[in-house]
């Protein structure tokens, strides 16, 4: 926002302002004269607005000397005449003259009823502000934004949607711009509602009968099936409908990959089904990169002394092991899985399939074969394995309440009591 500069119109330029709202002169053009806004020059109407542009536009624009210039249009709303305001700043006019026009803009705009002005113009060279200009002006705005491909893409999708509901498993769809008479009448089942197209061009959907398929047609340039056109040749079929999710925004929820889900080997499966029913405590499983399958490693007898030397050095495993202890008087069979990953010892392709894999085996596991995990642990070294560790992962200590911090009490009879009326002398007065 420009500061203004306190500069406001005559009494002749706002009885002429209220003159031409009327609709009785076509152009006004406003300059600054001794720090009031002015009658430069004006045009009564002559013929059809664009017609006059360019003739009465063009000859009072000054190359060293800014200026405003209103020119009345032929169409209306609701208060009457739709004006065109131009502000003229030639590259060649002084600085100080630049400035002084720009910041007085809006007090021209309000002085004359800003409900009036149907657009606004800004031009430094004559073909800025001619009667093309003003068209490309036009253009220009009511142009789509301009979309990136995603956005692009996005619209495409939702072009794609529509059409599948608008032709049967039979009928042929054709995509032309409204008003290009491209598909023959004895093929042409309806037309459909417009639709906008990635580049913002509205596209006329035809529906042909199955029969087209077969026919052809000539035009000026090219062969091509009937339903196509010189913008669109070809012919798209649609099987029948199919859903697509486009709605995306901020709280729009996507599917993501939840894991990979390699097979459970028969010898995999066996031993999980025995560790279930408790005959034995230990199992071992590795991936096997090459087939994509989990297998079977071991399932030798193992006690909790004897759970680090399970854990390879060089390459990652699952591990089911059942935890016999006692808890707080009561003896206890808790099943735990561990995933044992060597750090950087193994290759990107080992760490990321072993990671991935993880959560869709623990779902199977817990889902098909009912077996209950009392806890999941992560390891990159097998000595950290202890009963102490165990037990603490198992049944984690309870935070004991903390009472919160009490403020203690001030020193008491240090300042002596509070007065609310000094006492003589205290002031500088003799008592």
């Amino acid at each position: 926002m420009t500061h203004q500069t306190g500069i406001h119109a005559t009494t002749e330029l706002r009885d002429f302002f209220a003159k031409a709202r009327n609709g009785s002169v076509r152009l006004i053009k406003v300059i600054i004269e001794d720090e009031q806004l002015v009658l430069g020059a004006h045009k009564e109407l002559s013929r059809r607005w664009d017609a006059d542009y360019d003739a009465f536009v063009l000859p009072l624009l000054d190359e060293q000397q800014p200026c405003y210039v209103l020119y009345r249009l032929d169409s209306q709303n609701a208060q009457g005449y739709e004006w065109l305001f131009i502000s003229w700043s030639p590259d060649s006019s002084p600085v100080r003259l630049k400035m002084l026009y720009a910041a007085t803009r809006a007090t021209v705009k309000k002085e004359f009823g800003g409900g009036h002005i149907k657009d606004e113009m800004f031009g430094t060279v004559k073909e800025d502000v001619s009667l093309a200009g003003y068209q490309k002006h036009v253009s220009s705005c009511s142009a789509p934004a301009p979309l990136t491909a995603a956005e692009q893409e996005l619209q495409q999708i939702r072009i794609n949607e529509d059409l599948p509901s608008l032709a049967s498993s039979r009928e042929m769809v054709c995509l032309h711009p409204p008003g290009m008479s491209v598909c023959s009448p004895s093929l042409l089942v309806s037309h459909k509602t417009p639709l906008p197209s990635p580049r913002g061009v509205l596209l006329t959907v035809c529906l042909l009968s199955p029969r087209s398929q077969d026919s052809r047609c000539q035009d000026s340039s090219t062969e091509m099936m009937v339903g196509g056109c010189c913008c669109c040749p070809s012919l798209v079929e649609y099987p029948g409908p199919k859903e697509v999710k486009t709605e995306i925004s901020v709280e729009s929820k996507h599917q993501t990959l939840q894991g990979l889900a390699f097979p459970l080997q028969l010898d995999a499966q066996q031993a999980i089904q025995a560790l279930k029913q408790k005959k034995i405590n230990y199992i071992q499983l590795k991936l096997d990169l090459e087939r994509e399958t989990i297998d079977l490693v071991h399932t030798s007898p193992t006690e909790i002394a004897d759970l680090p030397k399970r854990i390879p050095q060089d390459s990652a495993r699952y591990h089911f092991f059942l935890y016999k202890h006692s808890h707080e008087g009561d003896y206890l069979e808790s099943v735990v899985f561990i995933y044992s990953m060597p750090g950087y010892k193994c290759s990107i392709k080992e760490r990321m399939l072993y990671s991935s894999c993880k959560s869709r085996l623990l779902d199977t596991v817990e889902q098909e074969f009912c077996l209950e995990i009392a806890k999941k642990i992560e390891i990159d070294d097998g000595a950290e394995l202890t009963a102490e560790f165990l037990y603490e992962e198992v049944h984690p200590k309870q935070h004991a309440f903390k009472q919160a911090f009490a403020k203690p009490k001030g020193p008491v009879g240090k300042r002596g009591q509070k007065r609310l009326i000094k006492g003589p002398g205290e002031n500088g007065e003799d008592s």
